[in-house]
């Protein structure tokens, strides 16, 4: 993981400076070489002269700019070979420590020095071919850390080995590849070194109570599969093995730290109750809930812990038919003008029909001036009776205002009831896996295997 990020760091950097390139002058890299060399940053400063060099002759540019870098390369380059050379061999004659980084100097020497034998500056300065003294240094970092790693294989200890097996893989991608016998070393360390966790196979049940709800998952498999992601973040994903198990007695037996089961039930309900023959009025209802709960045991002491998780997520819109509530077919000026013909009032009523379905626990009413038809449709009312001064008038409501209404009450039932306006699964798994991995007694035995 450390070298994938070594390397990703590389790679950017070297996109970077490509781009940067492209856009800043030749005299601006010189200055910046210049800057380098000061603070003794040796390969920098040739690099950046190099651009500055090949930019400037590439382009044609102003000739005191090809002169002012090729000046500087001559006057600096054999030296940067020096001064890193020397810095090469401080290392390899110190500590281990030193030692075991002194191939990387070495490998910033042959990277200098093939950037000038691959450009146009070539012509005039002599690259210098550290490769041999690269595979030397890379030679005596490979017995170091090899070293280090048997030293740590010694105590005989899960993190030791986790320590050793990321200096085996150091060796063989960055420095000699099959060095000696680190494939077994690197077999003994994850043998060693990994846990195997297991998760029940008992199932999770789920209840469905009534309404037309679709196909029912596997609960257990999807937050048990969140558990294992959480178990990974906090742990080492390649020193963890995952199996199932029928209890903590089985999961002992199969050598396992820990077992982790999810325990109770869910049920999911969604249902319409029409009373529009007795008092003028049609419901909709959908609820989910249940108790599971997640319980984490550690074999070696027995120690469990427990995390419940209350579900509880309840939605109702009660449609009111106001001509059959009040068996009647007259509407008052006020209740024509200020609610079934406006715009605004049956807006309002929508909205709040919507946002109550986004709420885990929305209710909403809907008033509306409609009759129920066979099928359930309800059709909307286009006139109504209303008093004025000469008796009853018949008075038209625009179409438009009911328009969305009409829609949402005839076209929206069917995703209602069956949850297929929200992702039911998602909204379980979040709500069972966040209450499960925040209690604190849980999360310590998952994300502290060794204990």
């Amino acid at each position: 993981m450390k070298f994938m990020k070594v390397r990703t760091l590389i790679i950017l950097a070297a996109v970077a400076a490509v781009l940067f390139v492209g856009c800043v002058s030749a005299k601006r890299m010189l200055n910046q070489a210049e800057s380098a060399w000061a603070a003794g940053r040796y390969a920098e400063a040739i690099s950046s002269a190099l651009n500055s060099y090949v930019k400037a002759a590439d382009k044609n540019k102003n000739p005191e700019d090809i002169d002012a870098a090729r000046s500087f390369l001559e006057d600096h380059f054999d030296q940067a070979n020096d001064n890193l050379q020397a810095q090469a061999e401080e290392q390899l004659a110190g500590s281990d420590s030193m030692k075991a980084e002194a191939w990387k100097t070495y490998q910033v020497l042959v990277e200098m020095n093939r950037s000038i034998k691959d450009s146009s500056a070539s012509s005039f300065l002599n690259p210098r071919d550290y490769t041999a003294d690269l595979q030397k240094a890379k030679e005596a970092a490979a017995q170091i850390k090899y070293v280090s790693a048997l030293e740590l294989m010694g105590k005989d200890v899960r993190s030791a080995y986790i320590e050793a097996a990321g200096l085996l893989k150091e060796i063989d991608s960055r420095l000699v590849a099959n060095y000696r016998d680190i494939r077994d070393l690197l077999a003994v360390c994850y043998e060693k070194g990994t846990l195997l966790i297991a998760f029940s196979s008992r199932e999770l049940p789920m209840t469905i109570r009534e309404g037309q709800i679709g196909s029912v998952l596997n609960y257990r498999d999807l937050v048990l599969g969140e558990v294992k992601t959480f178990i990974e973040q906090n742990d080492h994903p390649d020193f963890l093995s995952f199996t199932t198990a029928g209890s903590a007695k089985s999961a002992s037996d199969a050598g396992a730290v820990l077992f982790v089961e999810v325990q109770g039930d869910i049920w999911i309900s969604g249902s319409l109750e029409d009373r529009y023959y007795n008092n003028g009025t049609l419901t909709w209802e959908r609820a989910y809930g249940g108790t599971p709960a997640l319980i984490a045991t550690r074999i070696s002491d027995s120690r469990s812990e427990v995390a419940p998780v209350s579900l509880d997520f309840e939605q109702s819109v009660t449609v009111e038919f106001y001509p059959q509530k009040y068996q009647t077919s007259q509407l008052t000026p006020d209740l024509f003008d200020g609610q079934f013909n406006n715009a605004g009032w049956m807006t309002t009523q929508l909205n709040e029909a919507l946002g109550a379905l986004k709420s885990n626990e929305g209710n909403a009413d809907l008033t509306v001036w409609a009759e129920m038809q066979y099928g359930g449709v309800a059709a909307f009312l286009t006139e109504a009776q209303v008093p004025g001064a000469e008796g009853l008038e018949t008075r038209t409501i625009n179409p438009e205002v009911f328009a969305a209404t009409e829609s949402f009450i005839n076209n929206r039932l069917d995703d209602f009831l069956s949850f297929d306006d929200i992702d039911v699964q998602d909204r379980l798994v979040d709500e069972m896996t966040s209450g499960f991995l925040s209690v604190s007694g849980v999360g310590d035995l998952l994300s502290n295997l060794d204990g």
